[in-house]
Order: structure tokens, then sequence, then C-alpha cells
């Protein structure tokens, strides 16, 4: 066989079985997941099937959650992984000598700037907006391969979520992945180079080139190399199709929020889902109460009896009763009960909590100019420290996973040379405006601190504090490149020229 399965793994047909285990893993969520992107993205609903270009969504009343859910997605790109920008660095390890950061930091920003020229000419940014709005309701999951385009070696490929079925490892992280997919025969071979159907799907593939086949995909950790197995098995035939290794996974799976013992992330969707459906609800009957005052019910005198079961009341609509009024009118309107009123109260501040949670509208309304800059700063910061706990997860799982895969890639490429984004060898400083915001403290604390040491005298400043090394460390905290700042040896030479024309200036006196 042109393909093999590694012995650790097992057969064909166990792999089988551990995907329907996943998959049934997965079912208990399904209706929970349904229902979320039903209220909050409609149009990205896929759990459910829908032929090309049909409806959805025509039993929202209230878009707050679905406007909501976009701003999300949006302003978590803008915040952690702003388009066109660099929102992380490689930076030394743990590992590495001190007086060697400064020519490693150099050569390192040069291998930065290669590693962000492809992933801002890739497709990144459109798909990751698109795995950003899985998030909001539990998990967002992307693929990263190798890219044959021109522009970027690069390719990422935002999965829906009702695709995929992930398997956890012993310590809570996705190791696994698996994938359930209907391709047109004549899309095996271009997704999968080389690969080999059965006989049985080959003869249909001659047949009928477009029929779909069933297959699942399965990224599989093995854990004795530490690699990634994909294997693409025909689920009816059992059948292995391709297999390929990984040094590290293609897959991207990332979550904001995990409930212990669970898998699938719980995102904020998911958590204001009771308010988003009763400010559906609210709205529904409003504007039902709306329609029946514009076009009114009426009450029309018969002699006959009225069934009770068939009766409906609807805006325009005559109800036959045996008598209206002591002046018995023929046609008269029907008195209605219920406050309009109420309804907006509540939907304000159902609307109000949907909005925060979602970081939809952070400011408040900014209609009326009443906010001075220091309550925007504050408001500002506010939404900082939301943001900052609530993300924090996202870096470990989003944010270090592209760039480990992304320099994997240009490193197999040729593009980038052989180190290892462990921690030890090359770490990862990030850079995004929420980082950044995070580094506000450290540095309005040193702020504070020269202030404070300032008062005492100049001399005093320069007897308690490295002066010199301030500036470094500055740099260092907003992210500036090495190339721009003087390393240690520099700042010395440039001690010594200042002092021999001291000395000069003194001589010639």
């Amino acid at each position: 066989m042109k393909f093999q399965i590694p012995d650790e793994l097992g057969t064909v047909k166990q792999l089988v079985e551990r995907f329907d285990a996943a998959k049934k893993r997965k079912t208990p969520w399904i209706s929970h997941l349904r229902e979320c992107y039903q209220y909050a993205l409609p149009q990205r609903e896929t759990f459910n099937r829908y032929s090309p270009g049909q409806k959805k969504g025509t039993d929202i009343f209230d878009s707050t959650a679905v406007l909501g859910t976009q701003k999300f997605a949006s302003r978590l790109q803008a915040t952690m992984v702003p388009p066109w920008r660099r929102w992380s660095i490689l930076a030394p390890g743990s590992e590495v000598p001190e007086k060697e950061r400064e020519g490693i930091q150099q050569e390192l920003d040069k291998y930065t700037e290669i590693l962000f020229d492809h992933i801002n000419h890739s497709n990144f940014a459109t798909q990751a907006h698109e795995s950003f709005l899985d998030l909001a309701v539990s998990t967002g999951v992307m693929t990263l391969e190798r890219s044959d385009s021109d522009n970027s070696l690069l390719e990422f490929n935002a999965v829906p979520l009702s695709e995929v079925y992930p398997e956890e490892g012993p310590w809570g992280t996705v190791e696994t992945m698996w994938r359930e997919h209907k391709v047109p025969a004549r899309h095996v071979d271009r997704m999968w180079p080389g690969a080999e159907l059965s006989a049985k799907a080959k003869k249909r593939a001659n047949e009928k080139p477009d029929e779909a086949l069933e297959l699942i995909e399965g990224t599989v950790f093995e854990p004795k190399s530490g690699s990634y197995v994909q294997l693409v098995i025909e689920l009816d035939a059992e059948h292995l199709v391709f297999s390929q290794e990984y040094e590290v996974s293609p897959w991207i799976a990332f979550r904001e929020m995990v409930v212990p013992g669970e898998i699938l992330g719980r995102g904020r969707v998911m958590t204001v889902l009771p308010d988003i459906k009763t400010a559906n609800k609210v709205v529904e009957f409003v504007l039902r109460n709306a329609a029946l005052n514009v076009a009114g019910v009426y009450t029309a005198q018969d002699d006959g009896v009225i069934n009770p079961y068939t009766l409906q009341v609807a805006p325009g609509g005559v109800i036959p009763v045996g008598s209206n009024d002591n002046t018995n009118p023929t046609l008269r309107p029907l008195d209605r009960a219920g406050d309009p009123q109420l309804g907006y109260i509540v939907l304000d501040r159902l609307q109000d909590r949907i909005n925060k949670a979602l970081f939809a509208d952070p400011y408040g309304d900014m209609e009326q100019p009443v906010k001075s800059a220091t309550e925007m700063a504050l408001r500002g910061q506010e939404l900082v420290q939301d943001s900052g706990s609530a993300f924090s997860r996202l870096q470990t799982e989003f944010v270090e996973k592209v760039i480990k895969r992304s320099v994997h890639i240009l490193k197999s490429e040729g593009k980038m040379p052989d180190i290892r984004v462990d921690g030890k060898e090359v770490t990862i400083k990030h850079t995004s405006p929420l980082a950044r915001a995070q580094d506000q403290e450290d540095l309005l604390a040193m702020q504070q601190f020269l202030s404070t040491v300032g008062q005492l005298g100049p001399e005093t400043a320069m007897l308690g504090a490295k002066m010199e090394d301030i500036p470094a460390w500055i740099g260092k905290k907003l992210g500036i490149e090495q190339k721009l700042m003087r390393n240690e040896q520099e700042r010395v030479q440039m001690q010594e020229q200042a002092a021999q024309m001291v000395a000069q200036q003194q001589a010639a006196q």
C-alpha cells in the first residue's frame, strides 16, 4: 500500500471507531449550538441543511445579537490581530544569555518582518474574522497550510464548527481533530495529491465525477514521536485514502472559556442567550401590539354562535359577537390591554446587557456630546481590563499557534533559518493593541518612579537608577525594533567619547 498508518494509532477500523466516539461526544451540543446560531449568527448556521441561497433568520425580530456578534468579531480582530500590522515579534528565549540578546534580537527582527509579510499578504484577515464569529458562540477553528500563491506561502481556512469533532488530550488541550467531508470525486486528488480511492469509489468517480464521496479526515496526535498524522479514510469502505505526517499541527482551535470536563468552549452568545431570546420575544410582542394599534380589531354583531377554537385576533380582523353594547352598534373597536412602553423599558435593559457582553457598545451612546476626555480614557481602560482577562486564553490557543505554524512552513520553504519557537530558544512577544495596553501599567509605574526620584535632584536620581538603561526598557515595552535602539556597547562608546571631549575642553582651558 502507498499510504500507511503508524502502528501506535491502530487500524483503519479502530480509527473509524475513534471518530465515531468523538462525534458522539459532540452530539449533546448540537441543539444548543443550533439555537445560538439561530439567534446570533443565522447566516452562518450550518447545523441544519439549507439550499444555497435559502433565506435564513426569518424568525429574528431583534437584531441586537446579530449586529453585536459582528462587532465582537471585528473588535477582537482589531484588538488582537489587526490587519496589516505586526501584532507579535520573535524575541530571544529564556535560555539565551543576556549578553547575546541584543545581537540576536536584531536578527529576529528581520525574521519577524518576513513572517508578517507572508501573513499580511495571505487571506488571514478574512478567515480570522469568520473564525472569531464562531468563537463568539463556542469555538473558532482554522487550518493553516502551505500555499502555492505568489503573494504568500500561507493559506488559512476557517472551518465551520458543524464539520469538526475535536478530541482532547489528558490536560484539556485540543490534540486531535476530526472532520467529516462530503467531497466531489473530481476534487479528491487536488485536496490530497496522490490519494488512492477504493475500487468502488474509483468507478463512481469515473462515472459520476460530481457525486460527493463521504470521507473523514483525522489529524491525530502521536504521543511517542510528538508528531501529527493526517489520515483520510473512506467511511463506507473503511479504506485509507491518504496519509502524511506533520511536525506542527495545521489545525488551530481556540476557545475563550472552557468548563472543566468539556472540550468545546462556551462563548459569549451562550452566556447571554436567555437575554437574546427574551429580547427577540419582546420585540415580537411590541410589533404585534403596534400592528393592532395601526390596523385595529373590531367586533361585529352576529346572531350566530362563535366558535372559540377558530377565532383569530389579527390586525384588521372582525370578530362576530352577539351584542356590541347597550346601544348595540353594528361595528365597534375591540378594547385592548397591555402597556407597550413597559416592553420598551424591558427591551432597553436586555439590549444593554447583550451589547455589554459582546463589547458591542463599550462607550455608550456617542450621539450626546457630554462625555469628557477623562471619562473616555477611563472607559477605554475599563474595556482593556475586561477584554484582557477574557482574551488571555486566546493568546495561547490562537496567536501563538498561528505564529508557530507559520514559522514552521516558512522554515520548510527556506525563507527562515532553523529556529525553534519553544520559549527557550525563541519566544513570542505580543505587541497587539491589547498587549500594549497591558504594558501601559508598567510604563505608568516607571513614569511615576522617575517623577518621584527626579524631585530628589539629578545626582540622587543617577545614583539610584540606571538612567542609561531606561530608554531601552521603554522601547522594549513599546515594541520598538532593536535596530532603532542603541545596544550596551554603543552606549559605552558614546560615554567614552563624551568623557574624551570633556577632557580635551578642560585641557584647552
